[in-house]
């Protein structure tokens, strides 16, 4: 029997460890249907399974890429603090009360409105290079980037809350080493080829040209792809996706693999298709002016994007 890719071992514990983690969270909702004195043993078992399940990710960390170990590690520590909130709600410390003729009162601190960073988001920015973000109805390059770090050889590159635009990310002498899109919505994006993954959450009518090692999506809905890659991509929560084959060489591309991690029967998932071939001969006719990030291409890109 063939030994696993690293590829192969990868999606493997990620489906193990999804499942794994839906059974822990099914144990803490149902904690609330059991009756107070079985609680402490509950917490305890439903303790040992993170403890297990954290132990796992550290074995393996020797065939994961970084990404999907960040995020393990972020669900296991929210695991934990589900389990901590609801062992505070469900068995309260016991409260004392002295009564005093006296009440000291307390000057309110004022409130300063501080912007909160998603934890997901200011993962992926501790190693995004590039960032894009916060951006409607424009083209956007990597020249447009929030930090003035383009001019090294390998960047990562994200983007983030962006709508109605064209996004051109191929850029003479820089390789692209991971892309990671969250909250896009009804953009074209041009990737090129890059060095490795493509990691989306949250991405909705629109076009993705990219040539990746591995392409993992999550969250996207009514969305076109052109795409080489050379595993399997995999997408979660997802739906109306629509994929073609980018790059007609040779080479090994499994565009049209697709793991549905949301569909486990043996049918074809009915959340993702084979683009047809007039819609993918639009797409491609269109390539060379997307590529050029010419003015002119954000109303013919847009133009490009799927019927809602």
């Amino acid at each position: 029997m063939a030994e696993k890719t690293a590829t192969e071992a990868s999606n493997d514990f990620w489906l193990e460890f999804k499942a794994e983690r839906e059974a822990i969270e099914e144990q803490i909702t149902h904690s609330r249907s059991l009756p107070t004195s079985q609680l402490p043993i509950h917490f305890n078992n439903i303790l040992q399974k993170i403890n297990h399940l954290e132990k796992n990710v550290t074995k393996a960390t020797a065939f994961i890429p970084s990404y999907d170990e960040r995020q393990c590690s972020l669900q296991l520590k929210e695991l934990g603090d589900k389990l901590e909130s609801i062992k505070s709600e469900l068995t309260p410390k016991a409260k004392f009360s002295f009564k005093s003729r006296k009440k000291k009162t307390t000057p309110t601190p004022a409130v300063v409105n501080t912007p909160i960073v998603p934890k997901e988001e200011a993962e992926m920015l501790s190693e995004a290079t590039v960032l894009l973000r916060d951006k409607a109805d424009c083209i956007l390059t990597l020249k447009d980037s929030e930090k003035a770090q383009v001019q090294q050889n390998s960047v990562d590159v994200l983007l983030s809350n962006i709508k109605r635009c064209v996004i051109v990310l191929e850029q003479d002498n820089v390789q692209i080493s991971a892309i990671h899109i969250k909250n896009v919505d009804s953009c074209v994006i041009y990737c090129g080829s890059i060095e490795g993954s493509v990691l989306m959450y949250g991405l909705t009518n629109s076009v993705l040209i990219v040539g990746c090692h591995q392409l993992r999506m999550h969250d996207a809905h009514n969305v076109d792809m052109l795409l080489h890659v050379t595993s399997r991509p995999i997408i979660e929560d997802s739906n109306q996706i629509q994929v073609g084959r980018f790059d007609a060489s040779d080479a090994v591309n499994y565009f049209n693999q697709i793991e549905d991690f949301n569909w486990l029967k043996k049918q074809a998932s009915p959340n993702w298709k084979i683009m047809e071939q007039d819609r993918h001969s639009v797409l491609e006719k269109k390539l060379s002016l997307l590529k050029s990030g010419s003015q002119d291409s954000l109303v013919d890109g847009l133009n490009l994007l799927p019927t809602k």
